[in-house]
C-alpha cells in the first residue's frame, strides 16, 4: 500500500488511536519546552546567558505562547467544555503541532545561536510519530529549511553573542544590534550561508529522512496490526458462529423434551435483549451492562434451561400439576445447569461467556427476597444476567399456554410482575415495564402471526 493511499477501516482506526497518543506526547513535549524557556529568561535575568534581554523576552514570550496554544486549545475541548471525541483524534490538530514545534524550536534558535543548534532535530522526531504522508514529508522539508534558516540569521540579529557568528566582535558588549547591522556585508552573509546555514541544513535533512524512515517503518507495523486484528476478528466471528449453533441445537433438545416450552427459548431470548438495552438506554448498571455484556447475556438466555436435561421426561412431559416431589426433582434443574454449561461447553474457551451462562442457568429461578432457588440469594447478590433472565422467563410463562393452564392476558401478566416488585423480581427492570410494553408486545404479536 502506497503511504497516501487509503488505508481500511481497521488500519484507520488503529493510525487514529496511534496519532491520539503522538499528540499527547507532543502536548506533554510542548509543556517541556515551556518551562524550558521560563528557565532560559531566568537565567538571562541574573546575568548567566547574555543576550539582550529585550530580545530575550520578546523571544521567550512568543515562545511561550505558541507553547501554550495547543495546550489551551486541548484544555478547553477536552476537559472545561468535554466535548468528544478528544481533540487529539482531530486530523488537523497534529499538523498544528508539528507547525508550532518547529516555530517555538526556531525561537529557541534565534535566542540561544548555537548553544541551541541540537534543538533543531526535535521537531522532525516529534513530526516521526504520525503516519507516513507525502504531504507530511513535503511539509517537514519546508519547515526545516526555513528553521535553520531562522536559526542562522535570526541568531546573527537578534541572538545570544557567538564568536562564530560575530566574527569581528570582540565581546558581548559590541554585538549591539547596530553593529550586527553594520557588519552584515553580502559578504558575511554569504559566509553564514556558507558555513552554518549548509552544514546545518544538510544534517537536519539527514534528521528529516530519518524520521520519515521511522514514519514508514511504523505504517508497516500498522497494516501488520491491522493484519493481526482482523484474522483475530474472523476468528472471533467464527466462534461466535459455532458457540450460536452449540446453543442453538441444545435449545433445539431442550424443547423437544419439554413439550410445554415451544418457542419459549426464541421469545424469552429477545425479552432478554429489549430489557438488557432499556437498562443501557435508562443508565443502569452502566459499567455493567457494556454492547459486549449485553450481547454476551443474549447468547447465553436460550441455555437458561439447560438443566432440563437431567430431567426425567416423566417429570418434564407431565400433562397436569406436579406435586411437590416432582416439583423439588424439576427444582434441580437450576442447582445442574451451571455445571453443565461448563461441562457441556467448556471446550468453547470462553470464560466469559460459560461465566454468564452459568449465573443464568442457576440463578433464573432466584428471588430479590431471598426465597427463591437453588441457593436462596437475595438482592443483587443475584448475578444481573439472571435477575433479567427471570423477568423475561416469568413473563412468557404467563403469557403462554400450557397443558395445565390458559394463556393470560398480557396486561395482567404486566400487572403480576409489578406486584412482584422487590419480592420476585429486580426493582430496577420491573420499573422499566411502562418503557418495555410496546416491545413485549410486539414479540407476542410475532408469535401469534408465527
Amino acid at each position: 500500500m502506497k503511504p497516501d493511499a487509503a488505508p481500511d477501516p481497521i488500519t484507520e482506526a488503529l493510525y487514529t488511536d496511534a496519532e491520539e497518543k503522538a499528540n499527547r506526547f507532543s502536548l506533554r513535549c510542548s509543556a517541556v519546552i515551556f518551562a524550558c524557556t521560563v528557565v532560559c529568561v531566568a537565567l538571562n535575568e541574573i546575568g548567566i546567558f547574555i543576550v539582550e534581554r529585550t530580545y530575550m523576552r520578546v523571544t521567550m514570550s512568543l515562545c511561550m505562547l505558541i507553547c501554550l496554544t495547543p495546550l489551551l486549545i486541548w484544555f478547553l475541548h477536552d476537559r472545561v467544555w468535554k466535548r468528544q471525541p478528544s481533540i487529539c483524534r482531530a486530523p488537523w490538530f497534529k499538523g498544528l503541532i508539528i507547525c508550532f514545534c518547529y516555530v517555538e524550536i526556531a525561537l529557541f534558535c534565534v535566542a540561544l545561536s548555537g548553544h541551541a543548534v541540537v534543538l533543531l532535530t526535535v521537531p522532525p522526531l516529534i513530526a516521526a510519530q504520525y503516519r507516513d504522508r507525502t504531504r507530511k514529508n513535503v511539509l517537514v522539508m519546508i519547515l526545516t529549511v526555513i528553521t535553520v534558516l531562522l536559526s542562522v540569521y535570526g541568531a546573527y540579529f537578534f541572538g545570544s553573542f557567538d564568536r562564530n557568528l560575530h566574527k569581528g566582535m570582540a565581546n558581548a558588549a559590541e554585538a549591539t544590534y547596530a553593529a550586527r547591522v553594520a557588519l552584515a556585508t553580502p559578504q558575511r552573509l554569504t559566509e553564514l550561508f556558507t558555513h552554518h546555514f549548509l552544514p546545518r541544513l544538510i544534517s537536519l535533512i539527514a534528521v528529516a529522512v530519518l524520521a520519515a524512515g521511522i514514519s514508514r517503518r511504523n505504517r508497516k507495523l500498522l497494516m501488520r496490526q491491522a493484519e493481526l486484528s482482523e484474522k483475530i476478528r474472523r476468528e472471533m466471528a467464527r466462534r461466535n458462529a459455532l458457540q450460536s449453533h452449540v446453543i442453538d441445537d441444545l435449545a433445539a433438545l431442550i424443547e423437544s423434551r419439554d413439550v410445554s416450552t415451544g418457542e419459549h427459548v426464541t421469545r424469552t431470548k429477545r425479552y432478554v435483549e429489549l430489557i438488557a438495552r432499556e437498562m443501557q438506554r435508562a443508565g443502569k448498571h452502566a459499567d455493567e451492562l457494556t454492547d459486549e455484556t449485553v450481547e454476551r447475556i443474549v447468547r447465553a438466555a436460550p441455555l437458561h434451561d439447560i438443566g432440563k436435561i437431567a430431567v426425567s421426561d416423566r417429570i418434564l412431559q407431565k400433562p397436569g400439576k406436579l406435586t411437590p416431589e416432582e416439583f423439588e426433582e424439576m427444582k434441580q434443574h437450576a442447582a445442574k445447569g451451571g455445571e453443565m454449561v461448563h461441562n457441556i461447553l467448556g471446550n468453547l474457551d470462553d470464560a466469559a461467556f460459560l461465566q454468564t451462562a452459568a449465573e443464568i442457568a442457576t440463578g433464573h429461578h432466584e428471588r430479590w427476597d431471598g426465597s427463591g432457588y437453588p441457593n436462596a440469594l437475595a438482592g443483587e447478590a443475584i448475578p444481573l444476567p439472571a435477575r433479567i433472565m427471570s423477568v423475561a422467563d416469568v413473563f412468557d410463562a404467563l403469557v403462554s399456554e400450557r397443558c395445565y393452564k390458559k394463556a393470560m392476558p398480557p396486561e395482567q401478566a404486566f400487572q403480576i410482575l409489578t406486584e412482584e416488585r422487590g419480592r420476585q423480581f429486580d426493582p430496577e427492570i420491573i420499573d422499566l415495564l411502562p418503557a418495555l410494553r410496546g416491545p413485549f408486545l410486539a414479540v407476542m404479536g410475532e408469535k401469534e402471526g408465527a
